[in-house]
């Protein structure tokens, strides 16, 4: 788990985040996912993570567009929770976890 710095294109993230999925568990309903400009921010101090025990993953976009396309594509498709945000130039990571009672939401 954890960030990988390089820009990657939408269908890399979206594979790589469903395996991801898959390899943890759980059904789509049961993970968040929404992009950012500060993913351990939002992880750990927004929704509340823990540093430990917690499933999670963040991927960086080739831009902000593809971010918000791969955002799209699991809430509308997948069915994933998170709302779609106000688009930002600076938003290009996009990250998931699977909610716990802990987490916001």
């Amino acid at each position: 788990m954890g960030i990988k710095m390089n820009g990657k294109p939408r269908a890399q993230i979206i594979a790589e985040i469903e395996a991801h999925m898959a390899n943890v568990g759980g059904a789509y309903n049961e993970w968040f996912l929404s992009v950012t400009d500060k993913p351990k921010n939002a992880l750990f101090n927004v929704h509340k993570l823990r540093q430990t025990g917690d499933a999670w993953i963040a991927r960086r976009a080739k831009d902000d567009l593809q971010a918000w396309e791969v955002e799209e594509y699991f809430r509308t498709v997948c069915k994933t929770r998170g709302q779609k945000g106000a688009s930002s130039l600076d938003h290009v990571y996009v990250y998931a976890y699977r909610m716990k009672s802990h987490t916001k939401p």
